[in-house]
């Protein structure tokens, strides 16, 4: 049976209509869903599944207890080794309601990097997220790091340089970048029985022609971008805007470091800027033109 991981920031006490009736899905669907303990959107997700009289309801929760479990609901304890009370302590509970998912449902409210991390963990999972995000009052699907820049995109300044220094947020979409790089080289040309999480990022000399000619599509899509850049005369600042991505994702860009970024990911800012993609496939005696 599916199973939803449901979660929120805890800054929303209050669900949207739109979540309320996504919730109403959820339940009417007789999926499993997971829920945190946690004050905010939790406890208001926990009260709108108590009114729908859901009963396929788990409630995670750090150490002996739930802080919050409105329909006493079976209580699934996770064990952490971090230290009570801090971050580190509530996030597993976090990472295994992401193990044990098959999707997500996010609200969240453009600052939060609780929901954040949420997200990030069940991409990692090879799961999408559908995330309510308050700010514009609508819903978006997040399933791999082209959709999570779009969604950093939404974050002010502040929220985002809060988020560097509290998760680490560039390396985090670097990290996936990477691995999905590696997936996308195992698939092109060499076999991996594994998911490669610590691959080398360049891309050698004498590398198979699968991947040859897969760094040559990312670095000419890569050199489209900065041209665009260059002619629209962008900083980086604006540049991320246009792009929908964050403002290292442009220094990234700008550096030509073609091993953080998959092609999906650079197709997407580039239809984000408004700019067309076409790909002419040929003998291997002609050009491919990438335009």
């Amino acid at each position: 049976m599916t199973t939803v991981f449901i979660a929120g920031s805890i800054s929303i006490s209050r669900l949207h209509d739109k979540v309320v009736d996504r919730i109403n899905k959820i339940v009417s669907s007789d999926f499993n869903v997971v829920v945190g303990d946690a004050d905010g959107a939790d406890t208001s997700i926990q009260e709108c599944l108590q009114r729908y009289q859901a009963g396929n309801v788990t409630v995670y929760c750090t150490g002996d207890s739930p802080r919050n479990n409105v329909a006493e609901w079976p209580v699934h304890r996770v064990v952490s080794k971090a230290k009570p009370g801090t971050r580190a302590y509530f996030t597993a509970k976090d990472l295994e309601m992401a193990r044990d998912s098959d999707y997500g449902l996010m609200v969240w409210d453009c600052k939060s990097t609780g929901t954040l991390s949420n997200v990030i963990e069940l991409i990692r999972e090879k799961k999408k997220s559908v995330v309510f995000v308050n700010k514009n009052k609508d819903f978006v699907t997040i399933s791999d790091v082209g959709g999570l820049e779009r969604l950093v995109a939404y974050m002010s300044d502040h929220a985002r340089a809060k988020a560097e220094e509290k998760i680490n947020l560039t390396a985090k979409i670097s990290s996936i970048a990477q691995e999905q790089f590696s997936l996308d080289i195992g698939a092109n040309g060499q076999s991996s029985s594994n998911p490669v999480k610590d691959a080398e990022p360049p891309v050698p000399a004498d590398a198979s022609p699968a991947l040859s000619e897969s760094a040559k599509l990312r670095s000419a899509l890569m050199s489209a971008l900065r041209d665009h850049i260059s002619r629209a005369h962008l900083n980086q600042t604006q540049a991320a805007r246009v792009f929908g991505v964050t403002q290292p994702r442009i220094s990234d860009l700008n550096r030509g470091k073609v091993d953080l970024f998959g092609l999906d990911a650079l197709v997407n800012m580039a239809a984000a800027a408004g700019l067309r993609v076409e790909m002419r496939v040929g003998a291997a005696d002609r050009p491919i033109e990438l335009r």
